[in-house]
């Protein structure tokens, strides 16, 4: 018997995996504000972005990202959060330009679905047909000079998001 046929041999002796999503000990139980808090952004309520950002507005379309670059206060729709990570799915329809959400200074994210953990995220991302589409996660942040932590860097300065119900 090969070192092949061997491995092989112990491995179907194994107890199957049910992946993704439905394997023991996971939990479902995850707080998505609790979890946005820990990668840096915040949760208003309606009325509280009314006070904090209340010249905002929304964009259109644009094939041009470089009109976008003097933009302060972006309020974009998430498609869905996830309440393990904080992750919050943004698709191409939802955003002015894909560069949009990573030149503005302050990002408003409203989330009107939570799904529990990556593995119901990738189950929601099966009933999407946008051509682009990205998860973000709290502001831009990095720590690679002189470990330092710098925010906005490479993003938004902040993130704001809205759970609508």
């Amino acid at each position: 018997m090969s070192a092949r046929e061997q491995i092989l041999g112990k491995m179907e002796a194994l107890e199957p995996v049910n992946h993704p999503g439905n394997f023991k000990g996971a939990s479902v139980d995850f707080d998505f504000q609790a979890s946005l808090e820990v990668v840096g952004a915040r949760v208003l309520t309606a009325e509280e972005l009314e006070i904090q950002f209340p010249g905002r507005r929304r964009y259109d379309k644009t094939m041009d990202g470089l009109s976008l670059a003097e933009v302060e206060v972006l309020e974009i729709d998430g498609a869905f959060g996830v309440a393990e990570n904080g992750a919050i799915w943004l698709t191409e329809e939802a955003l002015p330009h894909r560069v949009a959400p990573f030149i503005c200074q302050h990002l408003v994210i409203n989330v009107s679905k939570i799904v529990p953990n990556m593995h119901a995220a990738y189950e929601e991302l099966k009933k999407t047909s946008s051509s682009f589409g990205l998860f973000l996660a709290g502001p831009s942040k990095t720590a690679d000079i002189e470990q330092s932590l710098v925010i906005g860097a490479h993003g938004a300065r902040s993130l704001t998001v809205v759970i609508r119900a």
